[in-house]
């Protein structure tokens, strides 16, 4: 794992092939990333399309990409 802005954590996820498909675990409870449950969305993007831009002032985020690629630009205004 690698540190960015104080706080932001970047987690490379490993990918589990076999003949039926594959599995990737995103996230644990029993992991120092993982600090409560709230909500779980699953959005898509068209290419070339940006989504955003949203401010919370205080949230933790969890972000997946399960297929393609995807940019995130972050903002840290302390």
């Amino acid at each position: 794992m690698e540190k960015f802005i104080e706080g932001v954590v970047l987690k490379n996820l490993r990918v589990i092939p076999d003949e039926r498909g594959w599995l990737m675990e995103i996230l644990r409870c029993d992991e120092p990333l993982f600090e409560k449950f709230g909500q779980v969305y699953l959005s898509t993007a068209y290419p070339n399309v940006v989504k955003g831009w949203h401010y919370h002032k205080i949230q933790t985020d969890n972000f997946t990409c399960v297929h393609g690629m995807m940019k995130v630009a972050l903002y840290d205004a302390r």
